[in-house]
């Protein structure tokens, strides 16, 4: 039996597009307003539900570190720091609780790997006194690396026809030339219109550059009209196997007139052998049954 997974993202691509802004690899520098841009997005998947709780972790984690600039308050800071981490470290264990009996935090922790310091601070941030600012500031970065090797980098991407397809058609709108674009859309047959047109809903999301989501556009308008050739959404038959299917239906529809029309006749006989005569016409209505007798169901005229 098919068992669906419902996530708050639409795709593969779109979870990893997120774990790219929020861990930066080797070399690579993302700013803050990038990092601001996939917070946010992971809070628009809190609200659709479903969303993994080390996802929702790492965007408050990133989100008290953005928080922590000169200005701001430090008692805020360090309340934002401690919040964050509170709650990444109660919501993991909670989620590894055993139903049948309460396990203590750190046996849980020691099972999935969790460091026991990270229980500890978690105890002393709810039931004491705040820790100071830089031990949590060193706790977070902690926590934010603990989860990528958890989770983030086990994830792995989808089958490359959805990604070839949206390299294929971003380097389609990015191109300048239109006889270069022409000669590029007659390979749009490889893919079929639900895949074009996501791909198409993609670029359009992710791109700023008007020229290239006007192109977006006029290819989207295009590809709908039936103005460009792209792959069939389903396998067609072949005429052999048309024919054969065909037949089938006729014969089926065959056997059934004849069926109806057997119990159309068995209807009609059935009537013809309920003929009633009258005995004494100064009888009260009364009358005698010729033939023999077929029951019928009470209120059937």
């Amino acid at each position: 039996m098919v068992q669906y997974v419902i996530t708050p993202w639409r795709n593969r691509a779109e979870l990893l597009q997120v774990r790219e802004m929020l861990y930066p690899g080797e070399g690579k520098e993302v700013k803050a307003e990038e990092k601001r841009h996939a917070v946010a997005r992971v809070s628009v998947w809190m609200q659709r539900g479903n969303c993994p709780h080390l996802v929702e972790s790492t965007a408050i984690l990133t989100a008290a570190l953005l928080n922590d600039v000169s200005g701001n308050s430090t008692y805020c800071v360090r309340a934002a720091y401690a919040a964050a981490f509170c709650r990444f470290v109660t919501g993991l264990l909670d989620s590894h609780q055993d139903k049948r009996r309460k396990l203590s935090m750190y046996s849980i922790a020691k099972t999935i790997g969790l460091p026991a310091t990270y229980v500890e601070l978690r105890h002393q941030a709810t039931h004491e006194e705040l820790p100071s600012l830089s031990k949590l500031r060193t706790a977070t970065q902690k926590a934010l690396r603990w989860i990528w090797d958890y989770y983030w980098v086990h994830l792995t991407a989808e089958s490359t026809t959805e990604n070839d397809c949206k390299l294929f058609l971003t380097k389609l709108v990015e191109e300048k030339h239109d006889r270069l674009r022409r000669e590029m859309e007659s390979s749009l047959s490889n893919w079929n219109e639900d895949q074009l047109l996501g791909a198409l809903m993609e670029i359009q999301i992710e791109t700023q550059e008007p020229e290239i989501l006007l192109r977006t556009l006029q290819l989207q308008r295009s590809i709908g009209n039936g103005m460009i050739k792209v792959g069939e959404n389903k396998e067609r038959l072949s005429k052999d196997k048309q024919d054969m299917n065909i037949d089938a239906v006729r014969h089926e529809m065959s056997k059934m007139k004849a069926e109806l029309d057997k119990d159309e006749e068995v209807h009609l006989e059935a009537n013809d052998s309920e003929r009633m005569i009258d005995v004494d016409s100064d009888t009260k209505g009364w009358s005698k049954w010729e033939g023999p007798w077929v029951p019928k169901p009470i209120g059937v005229v």
